[in-house]
């Protein structure tokens, strides 16, 4: 016998009845639907059901974790190009891109934890056993499995390999070069400049120790005029006219304070009048020592290192353009990587 298939109206008025506790036979009397069809029928809508709440269900945690991904997506990419960007250190341009990667992928990049959580949560269980909740092996793995995420969903608007690695990173190790001997030859040319001031005057330096309370002056000059370098190099005004070393006179009376001051920091500070020839003389020890940084023979590292980071600066300006929100997030759910959610 032909299984009886029931109209629309027939099992919803089925439905209804059975919902409100109408008994099978109740159902047949009231809709004129043979009993065993009304069941077979209310059973099969019931299974329907449930498969559709089931792909309902599935449907939202898929909108949900498919929205965490792109949050993820989201503050990975902001945090990456901010550390992209020119350090204000001239110490944290000496990681060459070998360094600087995994450093940067040891860090909070999802902004899940405050600096204390980042050992992960530890509590006791039983006799001083550790017990605990995080693995940071894990989230490490997971930032560099989103930032791979992050290449295919943007490939088709970004030549990472070119901008990352080519140019960014490729300036970056240039940098990492040049520092440790700037560094070298900045120290021999103050150096230089001061010994021969001490053949002038044999306690010269160890006046300056005296009269400014500075332990290592020459380590002091090195790392401030390495400082103005770098500060010059990062404003792109390296060519700036006026000079890198003032003698600045502060206060009135006796003793009068007397700095040694750079064009952003103190360098020494001197008191009283008899100090004032020592402090202008160590004023002209840092000016020439700059000028001959970075105008004289040894300018080359200089440029070279001002090339290298307006390499870098251009790379990092190109990626925070086509990495802003509001155009990754089209890129995002236009594309699809391995982790997006089915």
């Amino acid at each position: 016998m032909k299984k009886r298939e029931l109209s629309p109206i027939e099992l919803k008025k089925v439905v209804e009845l059975r919902q409100l506790g109408a008994k099978w036979t109740e159902i047949e009397q009231e809709t004129k639907v043979e009993r065993r069809a009304a069941k077979r029928a209310y059973e099969e809508w019931e299974r329907e059901k449930k498969v559709k709440e089931q792909e309902a269900a599935r449907f939202r945690v898929a909108a949900e974790a498919f929205h965490e991904h792109l949050n993820d997506l989201i503050r990975l990419t902001g945090s990456l190009v901010a550390n992209l960007s020119v350090p204000f250190s001239l110490a944290d341009i000496e990681r060459n891109t070998e360094q600087f990667l995994p450093w940067l992928f040891e860090q909070d990049l999802l902004l899940r934890y405050t600096q204390s959580q980042t050992q992960a949560d530890v509590y006791t269980m039983g006799d001083r056993q550790p017990f605990h909740t995080g693995d940071l092996q894990f989230y490490h793995r997971e930032k560099e499995m989103l930032f791979e995420s992050l290449k295919v969903h943007t490939r088709e608007e970004i030549q990472w390999k070119d901008v990352l690695d080519d140019r960014w990173g490729k300036a970056r190790d240039n940098c990492a070069k040049i520092v440790p001997e700037l560094r070298r030859k900045t120290s021999e040319v103050v150096n230089s400049f001061l010994n021969q001031e001490q053949e002038r005057e044999t306690n010269f330096l160890q006046r300056v120790k005296e009269g400014s309370r500075e332990d290592d002056p020459v380590k002091r000059m090195v790392e401030v005029l390495l400082r103005e370098i770098w500060r010059a190099i990062l404003r792109d005004n390296l060519d700036e006219e006026g000079p890198w070393f003032q003698t600045v006179l502060r206060g009135k009376g006796t003793p009068q304070e007397i700095n040694v001051k750079s064009r952003d920091e103190t360098v020494f500070t001197f008191f009283g009048d008899t100090n004032k020839s020592l402090a202008d003389k160590v004023t002209h020890i840092c000016e020439v020592a700059a000028n001959n940084v970075c105008k004289g023979e040894k300018s080359y590292m200089v440029k070279s290192l001002q090339d290298e980071v307006r390499n870098m600066k251009k790379a990092t300006e190109e990626l925070r353009e086509m990495l802003n929100p509001v155009k990754l997030t089209p890129m995002i759910l236009r594309t699809r990587c391995d982790l997006c959610p089915a």
